[in-house]
């Protein structure tokens, strides 16, 4: 769980980072939603884990997994970018959240809420 927590809140900053560069380059191409859903899952990630009860704890789970899923949505979306930096960076969110979602996926396969 402890290498989950570190890769979502990796993820978070590693997202908040290629917004602030999009809206340097390309303001136009940033979606208001994006560095929210970026941020959330991080934040869900841990307050599942600081949950107190089963309960809060799954349900938290399921909204990082969706907060993710949405975020890669996002991400794709971003279109017409030139900067092969930022491209590079996008790719690699993208990829980072392909684990991310497998590894959330494989828990709440096992929960029981």
């Amino acid at each position: 769980m402890k290498e989950l927590e570190v890769q979502t809140y990796n993820f978070s900053v590693d997202g908040i980072g290629l917004v602030k560069s999009l809206e340097k380059e390309y303001p136009d191409l940033v979606n208001s939603e994006l560095k929210q859903t970026i941020g959330n899952v991080s934040l869900k990630f841990m307050d599942a884990v600081s949950a107190k009860e089963n309960e809060d704890f799954a349900n938290n789970l399921r909204v990082c997994l969706s907060e993710t899923k949405k975020a890669v949505k996002l991400l794709r979306a971003i279109e017409g970018i030139q900067n092969e930096q930022i491209v590079t960076q996008k790719e690699k969110m993208i990829r980072e959240s392909q684990i991310i979602m497998e590894k959330l996926e494989n828990i709440i396969s096992k929960l029981i809420y």
